[in-house]
């Protein structure tokens, strides 16, 4: 978990020792080298808000052979001008290599 603030992240380590499974629960705690990392890239795009998937649809056409099936949007933010997209992708390749690999999207970067 990311804290906002030194009060919370104290709160959580005090707490979550005191925590006991609930019958029933299919919950369990591992550790951080159990938890699946991603790595994504952020797209700015010019213009009035849209549609996510209309965005998407965008980068695939100015990046040709690009495939943005298996992205997710994560964060969204909409500026005066555009929209940025905070973006991982959910299979295969990590975003950010398939930026790398690529050497130059359109409106992309990547983002650790």
């Amino acid at each position: 978990m990311v804290c906002q603030d030194e009060e919370t992240r104290d709160w959580l380590a005090s707490s979550v020792p005191t925590l006991k499974e609930c019958e029933g629960s299919r919950l369990k705690m591992v550790g951080l080298e159990a938890l699946p990392t991603y790595r994504g890239g952020l797209a700015w795009l010019p213009g009035p808000a849209e549609e996510t998937g209309r965005y998407l649809q965008r980068l695939r056409r100015l990046n040709r052979g690009l495939e943005t099936d298996d992205w997710r949007v994560y964060e969204r933010m909409e500026e005066s001008n555009g929209v940025r997209l905070v973006l991982h992708r959910v299979a295969g390749e990590a975003l950010m290599e398939t930026i790398q690999r690529r050497r130059s999207c359109h409106f992309l970067a990547s983002r650790r």
